[in-house]
C-alpha cells in the first residue's frame, strides 16, 4: 500500500493546477475513456456483463494514473502511476475483504462476494438523515430492534439538542455527537444488543469531533466506521488524510464511500461509472480499507433508476472480477418515496439488481427497520439467482413503478414521518401502515419478487 506521508509529499509538491482546470481535464479524460473501452449504457441490460465490467475497470486504473486526485487546500494534483495502483489492487486481491464488525452475539462478517454467490450481502441497515430529537430513540431503536440486521451502516443525524444545533468546527458540533452516542448506547441496552456495530459516526463529521467521539469504551474499533469520502469529483483535503491516519492508528474500518453524479461532469452512466471505479482506486490508495460503498445519483438528486443501477451494477461487477473488496450501497427509494409503502418497490428493485451484481453489504435498507428487514428477506431470496433473470424482474418492476407514480399524479413533498410508520410509544409499526404495505408487497410478489 501507499505510505500516508507519500499522500503529503505530492500534496505538498504535486503540479499546480486549477480546480476549474482539473474539472476539464477530469471530464475530457473520462469522455475518451469511455469511447477507448468502448463503454456504453444499456437501460435493457442493468446488470453488466463481464466485457462492460472489465472495461469499467480497466478504464477506472487509467482514469486515476492520468489525471490523480486533486488536493483542494494546496491546489495541487496527487499523481500515480499506474503500475503503483495495480500493485496496491494486487495486494487487496490477496486477502479477499473479510471485515468482522460487532462484538459478543453481534459479532457478524461484512465479505468480498460475487454475482453468482449464494451467501447474501450483509444486512448492515441503519437509521440515516436528519432525525429530530423526540423521533431519535424510537427510530433507532426501529433497526436494532430486528435481529436480522445485523448491525448499522449509519446511525444518526440529529437536527438539534435542544436549541443547540451541531455545527461543524465549534463546540456545538462535539456537544451534538456526544448527545446522540449517549442515546445509541440507551437504544442498545434497551433491546439487549450492546455489541452491535453502529457504523458511521454521523453527526460528527470533523477531526475534531470525530476525535472526541471515539473512547474505546462504548465507540470503538468494532462497532465504528469514520468517513475518508473523497469529494466528488476525485478531490480531497487535509481532513480525508488526517482522518485516514486515526482510522489506520486505531485500527478503525474506514468507510469509503464512492460517489459521482451523472449529468455534471460525468455526461452520462457510462462516464459516472468510469468515474466511480477511479474514486473506488482513489480511496483505497490513501485510505487502505477493503469495504466501499458505491452511491451514483442524478445531478437532480435521484436516484433508483435505470442509470443509476446501471451504473452501481457496472462497478459492483468490475470489482467483483477485478478488485475483491467487499462492495455496499445504499438501496432506498428517492427521497420522496422514503419511508411510503410505495416507496418499496424502489428499494426492492435494488435489493435484487445489486445482489445480483456481486453487493457485499447494504448500509442503507429501507427507511425504517421494519422495511430493512424486508429488504434482508429479499437479498437473502436473491442471492444466487441467474443475472438474465434478476434484470428480468426489475425491469418490469421499473416499468410498474413509473405507471404507478403517473397514476398517483403528484410526488410527495418529501419522506413520510417516523410517526406515520410507528407508534413512538411501542415502537411497533402501525396497522395502517402495515395494510399498505403488503398490498404494495403482494404487487410486487406478483412482478417476480423472490422470498
Amino acid at each position: 500500500m501507499i505510505p500516508l506521508m507519500a499522500f503529503q509529499d505530492r500534496s505538498l509538491n504535486g503540479p499546480v493546477k486549477k480546480a476549474e482546470d482539473f474539472d476539464l481535464e477530469f471530464s475530457m479524460k473520462i469522455r475518451e475513456l469511455v469511447s477507448k473501452y468502448e463503454i456504453k449504457f444499456n437501460p435493457e441490460e442493468l446488470i453488466a456483463d463481464d466485457k462492460i465490467a472489465d472495461a469499467v475497470f480497466n478504464a477506472g486504473v487509467e482514469l486515476l494514473a492520468d489525471i490523480g486526485l486533486y488536493h483542494l487546500n494546496t491546489q495541487r494534483v496527487i499523481t500515480y502511476t499506474k503500475e503503483e495502483i495495480l500493485e496496491f489492487v494486487k495486494e487487496i486481491n490477496a486477502a479477499p475483504a473479510n471485515i468482522t464488525m460487532g462484538r459478543g452475539e453481534d459479532e457478524f462478517t461484512i465479505a468480498y462476494r460475487t454475482s453468482e454467490d449464494t451467501t447474501p450481502p450483509a444486512l448492515y441497515g441503519g437509521a440515516a438523515g436528519t432525525i429530530q430529537e423526540y423521533e431519535f430513540l424510537p427510530f433507532v431503536q426501529s433497526f436494532a430492534q430486528e435481529s436480522s440486521i445485523k448491525g448499522m451502516g449509519i446511525s444518526g443525524g440529529i437536527v438539534k439538542v435542544g436549541d443547540i444545533e451541531p455545527k461543524a468546527g465549534t463546540v456545538s458540533e462535539i456537544v451534538c455527537a456526544q448527545w446522540e452516542q449517549q442515546q445509541l448506547n440507551e437504544v442498545l441496552n434497551r433491546v439487549g444488543r450492546p455489541g452491535m456495530s453502529l457504523g458511521l459516526l454521523c453527526t460528527a463529521s470533523t477531526v475534531g469531533a470525530t476525535m472526541q467521539c471515539v473512547d474505546n469504551e462504548f465507540r470503538h474499533n468494532k462497532n465504528t466506521h469514520i468517513g475518508v469520502h473523497i469529494i466528488p469529483e476525485q478531490k480531497i483535503d487535509w481532513d480525508r488524510l488526517l482522518l485516514s491516519h486515526f482510522c489506520q492508528d486505531h485500527r478503525i474500518v474506514p468507510w469509503q464511500s464512492a460517489m459521482s453524479l451523472i449529468g455534471g461532469l460525468c455526461r452520462d452512466a457510462a462516464d459516472a461509472a468510469v468515474g466511480l471505479m477511479a474514486n473506488v482506486l482513489g480511496h483505497i490508495s490513501y485510505a487502505h480499507g477493503s469495504m466501499c460503498s458505491l452511491f451514483p445519483t442524478n445531478i437532480n438528486g435521484s436516484w433508483a433508476n435505470h442509470a443509476t443501477i446501471w451504473t452501481a451494477c457496472a462497478v459492483n461487477r468490475a470489482c467483483e472480477r477485478n478488485l475483491h473488496i467487499a462492495t455496499g450501497t445504499a438501496i432506498a427509494p428517492h427521497t420522496p418515496w422514503g419511508r411510503r409503502p410505495e416507496g418499496f418497490f424502489q428499494s426492492v428493485l435494488q435489493a435484487i439488481a445489486f445482489t445480483a451484481s456481486g453487493l457485499g453489504y447494504a448500509w442503507i435498507a429501507g427507511g425504517s427497520g421494519f422495511e430493512s428487514a424486508k429488504v434482508g428477506e429479499v437479498m437473502d431470496a436473491t442471492a444466487g439467482m441467474k443475472k438474465e433473470k434478476a434484470n428480468r424482474i426489475v425491469q418490469q418492476m421499473l416499468k410498474k413503478f413509473d405507471e404507478k407514480v403517473k397514476a398517483i399524479g403528484t410526488i410527495p413533498d418529501g419522506p413520510a414521518d417516523i410517526q406515520d410508520i410507528y407508534d413512538l410509544e411501542t415502537v411497533k409499526p402501525r396497522e395502517d401502515y402495515l395494510d399498505a404495505f403488503y398490498r404494495i408487497r403482494d404487487e410486487l410478489v406478483d412482478l417476480g419478487m423472490p422470498g
